[in-house]
């Protein structure tokens, strides 16, 4: 009589673990992996066994009379579940599965329980998707395949253990650190281990076949998901996630309210697409992302409710995803993530290296914004607007700044201050700037590096091809974290010389034959951006004359930043086109009013600033005729992060 306990690791992906658990005649499910088991739709468990912190509500819905709660802390869901395995009398053949993976402390501790678990049931096993663990209470001989690699490990130091029919051969050794009896091969059909009775069991470990030598693992990097539906895919973050899940084989679909360059792109792919969201889920749809502009009553969302299919935000699903490759390195802040991540794969790629990569912006000449590439290193940005980079578990963890963007949205400044310190703990190693604020913030963080301010003004990054000193210092720490990862300083450095820049980031679209006229677009839409896009451009064209069409990003921000945006616009602008803000799929608040600012300009610069509808066409045609009758330099410049987009395109039109 057979039992699998699934643990809250990596869900499994080798055939002959998944075969185990479907054919199970008992499975006790940690309440960690029960999302995933039914997903996988694989088989019902008999139990879901934890303290129910991690357990979601799809599943409290399709298990209810399933669900055993034990609350206290003392001891972790697996040591639960084993617990509560024994007391069914389940206990013949015990079959551990999930339990590596996720966190390398998490997978120790759960080996180290097999020696405790060995003691109660006679036969216990762990199995990984590259070979299997078997507790070994008392002397015995172990059936084997000639050439298997075999690795003993001991609990204690002073048990001396013989082992016979192994390449090298063992008499009475005390293996007095783990690695003492690793590595070793099987000679025969079976090996012999004897050490006295009474002391702790042994754990043997062996590949499995295809995996005796060591395995990439890209061989192991699909998903747990066959089929995964992204409802809002038209967005940059959400398609990328898409084209990563398309990269491990898996089948995608996806819906946005509008058409785009990035849904039509997904369809080119592979992916099943279409424009609206009141289509029926494809039938194999196992789990379904959805980006942060999707609500709870969007049709698509109900419909996976009503059918049990699991779902979760794009944060959640990048948290997800991202532990499939080997290494993970996170770019997080306020400002300047697209670019910096950009900078960083743009390096690892130059200089020989295929990462994955996740970029919030198109990168001018890439064909793709996502990619999961050789599953080695992945590049991604982490989002503090939702709190979903506290997830993420990176290698290392860049952290460019902390303003106090979003913060109206997670509960203030204390609690982005707050997920900037966890994603920083989370992390492995963490890569910042020597300020006193990045300090106080990330005081608790694992191995913190703090760059001096001054290796923005370094000589060999004056010559790059995306201008400004913000962009300077992201080339810097991109730099940076390149050498962590390897890359010698000078190549990094070469590289960053052909960077071909992101889109909407002083994007260069029009100059006049004698370049006396010009036209760029950016991204800003908060002061600190909107500062360092007006004194680079002041910096670039400083006798042109600057028009700025400006565009406030959600009426927080303009309720927030009014009067520090008006202060730039006042300083730096001959002209201002306050346009209608971009709404960001909020409400309007009343306060929150372009003629506001408009005035507030006024108040510094009489005159200079007033509103106007965003209507692409009409913005372009006045943009083109300002241009023609215009006797000084002009430097017009689209600024915000919304659907101002829409008059570059009008003006790129013939």
């Amino acid at each position: 009589m057979s039992t699998v306990i699934l643990a809250n690791g990596d869900f499994p992906r080798a055939s002959r673990l998944r075969e185990a658990l479907a054919a199970a005649e008992h499975v006790v499910c940690c309440d960690g992996a029960a999302e995933a088991l039914l997903a996988s739709k694989l088989r019902v468990p008999d139990l879901v066994v934890g303290d129910l912190d991690s357990l979601p509500e799809s599943v409290r819905r399709a298990w209810p009379e399933r669900i055993v709660c034990i609350p206290e802390q003392e001891t972790n869901d697996l040591s639960k579940a084993f617990r509560v395995t024994v007391g069914r009398g389940w206990v013949d053949d015990i079959l551990i599965l999930g339990a590596t993976g996720k966190r390398d402390d998490h997978t120790l501790g759960n080996l180290s329980l097999l020696f405790d678990f060995a003691r109660e049931t006679p036969r216990v096993r762990l199995w990984t998707d590259y070979g299997a663990f078997t507790a070994v209470p008392e002397s015995a001989t172990i059936p084997c395949r000639p050439g298997q690699q075999v690795s003993i490990f001991s609990a204690d130091a002073s048990q001396p253990i013989t082992a016979r029919g192994l390449a090298y051969p063992l008499h009475k050794l005390r293996l007095e650190r783990w690695w003492n009896g690793t590595l070793n091969e099987a000679l025969g059909d079976a090996f012999s281990l004897q050490f006295p009775a009474g002391t702790p069991p042994l754990l043997v470990y062996s590949p499995w076949p295809a995996c005796d030598a060591k395995s990439p693992r890209a061989a192991a990097s699909a998903l747990p998901w066959n089929h995964i539906h992204f409802c809002g895919c038209g967005g940059v973050g959400m398609a990328g996630l898409a084209q990563i899940a398309l990269d491990a084989g898996a089948r995608v679909s996806g819906s946005d309210l509008v058409d785009s360059a990035l849904l039509r792109r997904l369809g080119e792919l592979g992916a099943e697409v279409h424009v609206g969201q009141d289509a029926p889920l494809p039938a194999a749809t196992e789990l379904l992302v959805y980006s942060s502009a999707v609500p709870s009553d969007n049709p698509e969302r109900q419909e996976a409710a009503r059918r049990g299919i699991p779902q979760c935000r794009r944060g959640e699903f990048l948290a997800r995803v991202a532990p499939r490759f080997q290494r993970v390195v996170a770019v997080a802040g306020s400002h300047g993530k697209t670019t910096t991540t950009a900078m960083l794969a743009h390096i690892l790629r130059a200089c020989g290296r295929t990462p994955g990569f996740m970029v919030g912006g198109a990168v001018n000449g890439w064909e793709r914004t996502a990619a999961a590439a050789s599953w080695d290193i992945l590049v991604t940005e982490a989002d503090e607007s939702d709190r979903t980079q506290e997830l993420l578990l990176p290698d290392l963890a860049v952290i460019l700044n902390v303003d106090d963007d979003h913060s109206w949205a997670i509960g203030g400044t204390d609690a982005l201050e707050g997920s900037f310190a966890t994603l920083a703990r989370h992390s492995l190693a963490t890569l910042t700037w020597d300020t006193p604020d990045l300090r106080r913030i990330l005081r608790d963080a694992t191995r913190l590096q703090a760059l001096p301010t001054e290796a923005a003004d370094a000589a060999d990054l004056s010559a790059l091809p995306v201008p400004g000193r913000h962009n300077r210092a992201n080339a810097a720490i991109a730099v940076a974290a390149a050498e962590h990862l390897g890359v010698a300083r000078d190549r990094a450095v070469a590289a960053l010389a052909t960077f071909p820049g992101v889109q909407r980031r002083l994007t260069l679209h029009r100059v006049s034959r004698d370049g006396r006229h010009v036209v760029v677009d950016d991204y800003a839409h908060h002061p600190t951006e909107l500062a360092a896009t007006l004194a680079t451009l002041r910096e670039q064209y400083p006798g042109h004359e600057l028009t700025v069409y400006f565009q406030p990003h959600r009426p927080e921000r303009l309720l927030r930043y009014g009067g520090r945006f008006a202060e730039l616009l006042a300083r730096h602008a001959a002209h201002t086109v306050v346009v209608t803000p971009f709404l960001a799929w909020e409400d309007a608040i009343a306060d929150a009013d372009p003629r506001r600012l408009a005035d507030a300009v006024n108040a510094r610069r009489p005159g200079s600033a007033r509103t106007a509808p965003c209507d692409g066409a009409a913005l372009a045609a006045e943009i083109r005729a300002l241009l023609a009758a215009a006797a000084a330099p002009q430097l017009v410049a689209v600024i915000g992060a919304g659907d101002i987009i829409s008059v570059i395109r009008h003006l790129e039109q013939p």
